[in-house]
């Protein structure tokens, strides 16, 4: 089986997480600083060259009433130049809560404020992917009651 890359995209970072080959269990891969686009697509270029990747995971962050807005459209852009460009699969996945979940983690964690704001990014693209990981492994299940 083929991996699953997850991103969270945040206002100045954007975090990634990647599954295991079995696409069962997330983990963190890696934290950038955005720039501009390009370098955005050339890191992602890396990043399927060097796995088999069979889809893109990417938050969606619908607001807390379940409505869309201008950061869900820009989700909705990227999803589709990514399709666009690399020819892969996206899945948009709910990210509500998923900040405030990262961010009471890493306080627990007693991890600085200046360094939360690097590592939120990944710990959120983690739960992100893994949430849709789990919904697949919900869907085989429920498949294999039939």
């Amino acid at each position: 089986m083929s991996r699953y890359l997850g991103i969270d995209w945040g206002e100045k970072y954007i975090g990634f997480a990647i599954s295991d080959p079995l696409g069962v269990i997330a983990q963190g891969l890696d934290v950038i600083e955005f720039k501009n686009e390009k370098s955005f697509f050339d890191y992602l270029k890396g990043i399927l060259q060097r796995y088999d990747i069979e889809g893109i995971v990417i938050g969606y962050p619908i607001s807390l009433r379940g409505h869309e807005n201008e950061k869900t459209e820009k989700i909705k852009e990227l999803s589709k130049k990514i399709e666009e460009k690399f020819k892969i699969k996206t899945y948009l996945v709910d990210e509500r809560f998923t900040t405030m979940e990262v961010e009471r983690v890493l306080i627990e964690a007693n991890v600085k404020r200046k360094d939360r704001k690097i590592i939120k990014n990944k710990q959120s693209a983690i739960i992100i992917l893994q949430k849709f990981l789990s919904s697949i492994q919900l869907d085989i299940e429920e498949q294999e009651k039939v």
